[in-house]
This record gives structure tokens, C-alpha cells and sequence, in this order.
């Protein structure tokens, strides 16, 4: 029905509704698009990207964000790189032939539900079958940053080692500079919004057990406000502790396997099926790019899809390997799976606090 859009991501804000959706999502490393006129969460996580029914169409989408934009500094850095055309990476099944695959299990697939991992396991052997190995490899930090019981969680390690830290420190200028920007609101810092919500609890949620929809009320937004955007020592611990847990012993790492003859070998990218997300948090935390690709529905008709991991600034990779997965997608279902949605009548909206997918 609607070929394109686009959203915005801090930790799982495309890939969730894209894999939810039976939609292709870019998440794109944070810096190769403009965060410009978003409402903002993280000067550091935060990155916008397209949704699409196919690889080529999400591809299309991301070539016309991408670009520098000096109202957003992240997109000046001297570290940015960008390619003038990303559909040039478009590929299809012959591309597999040789390439080689990590699937990151500690924490990770051994937490998939086995309808799901049926459907995704289909199209790897899919996968294996045009030509590509798949390795199974770990992220050396998935017991430190990844919960035991294998569900996202972005307070994981305490003040000085969570993301949430990171992210409602810098939420707050980021809210309020977004705010006096408008011209047709009386609101003008997040203080306003905690104020107006409390003043319209009834549907507005400020306190838990107000509405269905915030069980835990507006306590969000009171951390962020408590932070007054103050970069302390405990903030930049916490910076620094995520992203050289994601990167150097997360995602970098597991894209360097060492198998037992202490051989390494350089893997194309991860793959993942990733419905709870913490492999998406470990992507978010490290700033670097991902790509979901839609293939099949588990037993409850819900979509299932797998996630593409690379390093920063490597979307051209992914791409590459995303549509040569589609194209394998397509050979063996014979195109785009659409969700059935089953029990889509049913009452109240929202009647669980907990959503389906992510607790499932």
C-alpha cells in the first residue's frame, strides 16, 4: 500500500516496526543521514533511515536522505563516509557464492523461538545451498552487554555502564532545543511536557496505572529531566563503556572469527533473527549500521526476518548481501511474505502492557 517512509531510530526504532511490518529497514550508521527537524533522543545513537517492501525500494529511499546537513554536526565529522549511489550495490544469489557469514549465538539465536528459527533456518540453508558459508560465532561481549535471559534492556550495567544513561543525558538539551524551535506550542522545554501530562493524566499517562498504554507513566521523562543534560564523569563512562564493548569486543570482533586452528577469517557480515532486538541494541550502542529483510511468518502468522550487522559506514556491504538474500528469499517463497496478524480483532488496544513481539 505505501512503497516508502521513513523513521528514526535510537535502539530499535526501525528494525523492530520493520521486522513487524514484513518490511525492508535501513538503520544507517548515525552521522550518513540528518537528524534535522526529529524529535531527538541521542546526539549519538540517534539515525534516520527508509522502510520498503523490497531492498531495491529501502535502497532508493536512502539515497535521497543521505548527504551532510551542517545543522547536524555528527554529519560534518571528518570520519563520514558516504557513497554518491548505493543502488550500485545491489546484488543477487551469484553474489553468495564464497561469501562467509558469523550467526552470533551466545544470547543471541539460542534465545530464538524454534517456529521462528524454522522459518529463518529455510532460507540459510538457502543461503549455504548458492554458495556461502555460515559460521557460528559469538560477540565476546554478549554476557556483559546482552541480559541473561536474552530481552532488551537498555539500564543493563548500572549508571556508569547503560545506554540509558548515555541517552537521557543528552535527551535532554535535545528535547528542549527541539522545542524552542516551534512556534505554535506553549510548550518550550521538556519541564512543560512532564507538567502537561501531569495536568492530563487521564490520557496522557503521567503515572503508572493511568492509561494501558504507559504502565510505568512518564518516568522517562522525569530521569531526563533529573540528568539537566549534565555530561559528568558517570556519562562519559557509560559513553565510553558501551561503545568499546560493541565495537571492539562486540561487533568488530565477531566479524573476526578465529576458529581452532587459530585461523582468522573476515566475515562478510552477521546475521541475525533478532525479534527481542539485543543484537539491534549491540548495533545501536556501537553506532553502527544494519539492514532487516523480511523472510517468512511463524506460527502465529507474525512476520519473521533476519538482520544484516557490518561495521560503520559499511551500508554499500549490506546492501550487497541483503538483496542477495532477498533474491534467495524470493526463489524460495516466491516473494515478499505478508503477515496473517492473527487475532488482529481482538480487544482492548493496547490490552497488554508487554507488546507480542517483544516478549516473544
Amino acid at each position: 500500500m505505501v512503497p516508502l517512509t521513513f523513521g528514526s531510530e535510537t535502539d530499535g526504532s526501525i528494525i523492530g516496526p520493520a521486522q513487524i511490518n514484513s518490511a525492508v529497514g535501513i538503520k544507517p550508521t548515525p552521522g550518513l543521514t540528518s537528524r534535522t527537524g526529529i524529535i531527538p533522543s541521542s546526539q549519538t545513537l540517534d539515525t534516520v533511515g527508509p522502510f520498503g517492501r523490497s531492498v531495491r525500494d529501502a535502497v532508493l529511499g536512502l539515497n535521497a536522505i543521505v548527504g551532510q546537513d551542517e545543522r547536524d554536526p555528527l554529519t560534518m565529522c571528518s570520519l563520514r563516509h558516504e557513497e554518491r549511489d548505493y543502488t550500485q550495490f545491489l546484488s543477487d544469489k551469484k553474489s553468495l557464492c564464497g561469501a562467509k557469514f558469523g550467526l552470533p549465538s551466545k544470547r543471541c539465536w539460542e534465545f530464538v523461538k524454534e517456529d521462528q528459527k524454522k522459518v529463518a533456518t529455510r532460507i540459510l540453508d538457502g543461503i549455504v545451498e548458492a554458495g556461502a558459508e555460515i559460521i557460528h560465532v559469538d560477540y565476546p561481549c554478549a554476557e556483559e552487554r546482552i541480559a541473561a535471559n536474552g530481552k532488551w534492556d537498555w539500564e543493563l550495567g548500572g549508571p556508569s555502564k547503560s545506554e540509558y544513561t548515555v541517552v537521557t543525558t543528552e535527551a535532554y538539551d535535545g528535547i528542549n532545543d527541539y522545542f524552542s524551535e516551534l512556534s505554535n506550542t506553549k510548550i518550550k522545554t521538556l519541564e512543560d511536557v512532564v507538567a502537561f501530562n501531569i495536568d492530563n493524566r487521564g490520557t496522557e499517562g503521567a503515572f503508572p496505572g493511568d492509561h494501558p498504554a504507559f504502565p510505568t507513566g512518564q518516568d522517562t521523562f522525569h530521569d531526563i529531566v533529573a540528568t539537566r543534560g549534565e555530561k559528568g564523569r558517570t556519562y562519559f563512562e557509560a559513553l565510553n563503556h558501551i561503545q568499546a564493548q560493541t565495537r571492539a569486543s562486540g561487533i568488530d570482533a565477531a566479524l573476526k572469527h578465529t576458529t581452532t586452528d587459530g585461523k582468522v577469517h573476515e566475515l562478510d557480515a552477521l546475521i541475525l533473527c533478532d525479534r527481542l532486538l539485543v543484537g539491534q541494541q549491540i548495533a545501536a550502542q556501537a553506532g553502527y549500521p544494519t539492514i532487516n529483510v523480511p523472510v517468512g511468518v511463524d506460527d502465529e502468522g507474525m512476520p519473521v526476518s533476519i538482520t544484516l550487522q557490518q561495521s560503520a559506514w559499511k551500508e554499500g556491504t549490506l546492501i550487497k548481501w541483503a538483496s542477495a538474500i532477498e533474491d534467495v528469499r524470493d526463489e524460495i517463497l516466491g516473494g515478499r511474505p505478508t503477515p496473517e496478524y492473527k487475532e488482529y480483532l481482538a480487544k482492548n488496544v493496547p490490552i497488554r502492557p508487554s507488546l507480542y513481539y517483544m516478549t516473544h
